[in-house]
């Protein structure tokens, strides 16, 4: 039974999730409505970049840090946040200088952006390490400054002048986020030393070189395939997947506000393999339950709100709604697995379950395609995440039996040190001899 502080913190997890989600939204939105369809081709370039960036440093230094560290007092978290935020202010220093000689290089309105992510990328980046150090104790740090990057944005972009360019609209996004990195510091108060620039990558490389791996493999994966599927298929079948996609975008929020709440709490009850599988099982469940929901809710969508949510794309996105809607199903199924390899800190198995299920969401789509179009696309799919769920609950159970052999073995050792200290103890004020 989840007692009343885990779900409490499951709660503020899940609402600074949703603020991130949301923030993103109305940025996008905002700007939208202020720049011409250029303008906001070029700006949504600087949103990809930056996402790219956060999600590789998250990789390297969140990712480890929750894995291998949720168990830990948070003495001991509150020391590594000096090299933590050291790296993450490294590399991010790093990825501008990156975007300044691609922004150099292209020139035009979309290097413009870049250039001027290039300046604010630490800002945010910096707000973002702040998240994750506050987001296995203190989920309502966590959520406060999150909350206060999304009233900044939305108290300073209407403010635009008449005649803003991208620019303006990336270095307001940068410069707000930086407002939380700064409530981060108040919140946080001073670090135990002097950030080192590449301590933590020394200190972690194996696991975060699992993590980064994986993470890069997923996101090359999944263009990979929607590429492959619009040279295969054509752009009308490209358009009604990623219709589908977008509708079950929610779910990703989703799981990643899962990831973020649920992997401290696992670390927790590694000593306890029985407790940790019984709770990854209820979240899956819970996934699924949520997935079936919006699948359902997808099939009975009418028509004429389909149309005006995807536009002609609607008519070929709803013929996909059930084989996607049972590809997130099992999805949810494969969350647990991977969440119950982070909260072990099994990076090993972790990266060679995702290269194996990896394959099969692959070939099996791109099969799917050369053989019926879009539906074939999707039945390929939710094949593939069948084969994912099974070989990441696979490794999961690998692992758990490991960590019940390890708890067993220091029952064991200490049962042993318990009867030696017994056996040497003094009788009637003698040592036995």
């Amino acid at each position: 039974m989840v007692r009343r502080p885990e779900m409490r913190r499951r709660v503020l997890v899940l609402a600074d999730q949703a603020a991130s989600a949301l923030s993103n939204t109305l940025l996008a939105m905002l700007v939208a409505r202020q720049v011409g369809v250029s303008e906001f081709g070029a700006f949504s370039l600087a949103v990809v970049a930056s996402q790219l960036v956060m999600s590789g440093i998250r990789s390297v230094v969140g990712e480890p840090l929750l894995s291998l560290y949720s168990g830990e007092t948070p003495d001991v978290r509150r020391r590594l946040m000096v090299d933590m935020h050291g790296t993450t202010l490294f590399l991010g220093g790093l990825a501008s200088v990156a975007l300044w000689g691609i922004s150099v290089a292209i020139g035009g309105i979309s290097g413009a952006s870049l250039l001027a992510l290039a300046f604010v990328l630490p800002l945010m980046l910096f707000q973002d390490a702040w998240r994750f150090a506050f987001i296995i104790d203190r989920p309502g740090a966590a959520l406060a400054i999150d909350m206060v990057w999304l009233v900044g944005l939305v108290a300073a972009l209407p403010l635009a002048p008449h005649d803003a360019d991208v620019k303006w609209f990336v270095v307001a996004w940068g410069v707000t986020g930086g407002l939380g990195g700064a409530l981060g510091v108040i919140l946080g108060g001073r670090l135990p030393g002097r950030p080192h620039p590449w301590q933590w990558l020394v200190e972690h490389r194996e696991t975060s070189w699992r993590f980064f791996t994986e993470f890069m493999t997923a996101r090359a994966s999944s263009q990979l395939v929607l590429t492959a599927l619009g040279v295969i298929a054509g752009l009308a079948a490209l358009g009604a997947a990623k219709a589908s996609f977008v509708y079950f975008g929610l779910l990703n929020t989703l799981h990643t506000g899962l990831y973020l709440a649920v992997v401290p709490e696992g670390a927790r009850k590694r000593d306890h393999p029985a407790a940790l599988r019984k709770m990854l099982v209820v979240v899956s469940g819970g996934l699924v339950v949520v997935a079936l929901a919006w699948m359902l809710a997808g099939l009975v969508m009418p028509d004429r709100l389909g149309h005006q949510l995807f536009g002609e794309t609607w008519g070929e996105a709803r013929e996909l709604m059930l084989p996607m809607g049972v590809a997130m199903v099992f999805g949810g199924i494969s969350s647990g697995g991977l969440l119950g390899l982070r909260s072990l800190g099994d990076s090993r198995r972790s990266l060679r379950a995702r290269l194996h299920s990896t394959l099969w969401l692959v070939l099996l789509p791109l099969a799917g395609a050369l053989v019926g179009d879009a539906g074939g696309f999707a039945m390929g799919f939710a094949v593939g995440r069948v084969a994912a769920a099974i070989i990441w609950w696979d490794a999961f159970g690998a692992a758990l039996r490991d960590a019940a052999r390890g708890v067993r073995a220091r029952l064991v050792a200490d049962l042993a040190v318990v009867t030696d200290a017994r056996v040497k103890a003094p009788v009637g004020g003698e040592d036995v001899a």
